[in-house]
């Protein structure tokens, strides 16, 4: 669904008691004035105040074609703003926004849209337009759990980042994280792996890749084969510092809940957590060694009462009073393996090991136990993580 263009048909049929064609015209003729609108940054204006506007006057295109001293004589207006709005609007281009929204493939959704996330609506300060690639419906949003942690994380995080995230797709939730590298790529993977669906909320334009190094996980998302990746920035927006703690409370509004996986003292996640709390969301945390740096931040969540303790997915579901799905993938409690499989699998636990330890030990060459370990893999048994450490994924027995 690309932009400047409106859902399918058969997106419009779930909309009940809404004339279609009108809500067609409506919404395009509505379309270009709300993105004129979102370009008029740096003057003070929030999404609440534009809203505000657009009520006054009943429509985005009467705020926008409003005189100045129509615009003076709102009370919530003050003069340099009304000079900037002025001075900006002249310099909007309709026809560019539009043509950029078509060129990207990004689909624009005003927070008019019916296909606007009803639950970002509820926070203090909702985009005032999200941009969008791939594919994502209110339903998949119903259920969604934001799951967050740093940039660095232990083998302890990598392994439950994972792990939680697979569980909570398979049990029917949509897993909204950041796409940033450590615990906020390992989510996305994990939920792909799950079978469900996944959503990187980026502090850049829908049409730009950050990091670079994710390109494979953003194509999955943008094609709509996996989700979706959502941004209150228009194509084209580099990322900035300042844009990633802002585009946390979009994380947190977008779900039902916050999952920190591990996060230190200072970690952006806490803010994610923080937002989320302000939000009214339910926050989870995973509790770490005391004297464990990257399990500071969520030692103390718990500790202040701001999140609730988790082990597991199960404890996220019952915390937010949902029922798991039948899950998609069943992992084998019991396996036969023969020669070297078997001796690699005895020797990979839970605790990930690395695959030069692995080599040294089984004095195999790096062909052969690379190709064992994929036959591991295949069979649901071994987990392959980030810089070619292997695990466990359960406790599976050998005959």
């Amino acid at each position: 669904m690309g932009c400047g263009q409106l859902p399918d048909d058969d997106v419009f049929q779930e909309i009940s008691n809404r004339d279609e064609r009108e809500l067609r015209q409506q919404l395009g003729k509505e379309l270009p004035y709300w993105l004129g609108f979102d370009q008029l940054t740096g003057i003070g204006l929030g999404s609440k105040r534009l809203r505000m506007l657009f009520d006054h006057f009943l429509s985005a295109e009467a705020a926008w074609n409003a005189s100045a001293n129509e615009l003076k004589a709102l009370p919530w207006l003050k003069g340099e703003q009304v000079a900037q709005i002025e001075q900006k609007r002249r310099e909007v281009d309709f026809d560019n926004l539009l043509k950029t929204l078509e060129k990207t493939e990004v689909t624009a959704l005003p927070f008019n849209h019916p296909l606007y996330p009803s639950r970002l609506r509820e926070i203090s300060d909702p985009p005032l337009v999200l941009y969008m690639k791939g594919q994502l419906t209110p339903q998949e949003l119903d259920h969604s759990v934001a799951v967050v942690g740093t940039r660095r994380p232990t083998s302890y995080g990598q392994r439950l980042a994972k792990e939680f995230a697979r569980g909570l797709a398979e049990a029917g939730a949509t897993v909204v994280s950041g796409m940033a590298v450590g615990v906020d790529s390992l989510c996305h993977w994990g939920a792909i792996e799950g079978g469900g669906r996944t959503v990187a909320v980026l502090a850049s334009g829908p049409d730009i890749c950050y990091p670079t190094s994710n390109r494979p996980l953003y194509n999955g998302l943008i094609d709509g084969t996996h989700g979706a990746v959502i941004s209150e920035f228009f194509p084209g927006t580099k990322p900035e510092t300042w844009r990633f703690p802002a585009r946390n409370r979009i994380i947190s509004g977008l779900s039902k809940g916050v999952v920190v996986i591990e996060a230190g003292a200072t970690s952006g996640s806490l803010i994610t957590a923080d937002i989320g709390f302000e939000q009214s969301r339910e926050i989870f945390a995973v509790p770490g060694r005391v004297d464990a740096p990257l399990s500071m931040g969520c030692n103390k969540l718990i500790a202040a009462n701001k999140a609730q303790l988790v082990m597991n997915y199960i404890d996220v579901l019952n915390g937010l009073n949902w029922v798991s799905v039948p899950t998609v993938r069943e992992v084998p409690s019991m396996v036969e393996l023969f020669g070297r499989e078997k001796e690699v699998f005895e020797l990979v636990t839970r605790e990930p090991i690395h695959f030069d330890v692995l080599s040294q030990k089984l004095e195999m060459n790096a062909g052969e136990l690379s190709a064992t370990l994929t036959m591991l893999e295949l069979a649901g048994i071994v987990e392959r993580l980030p810089g070619d450490w292997y695990s466990r994924l359960s406790k599976v027995s050998t005959l």
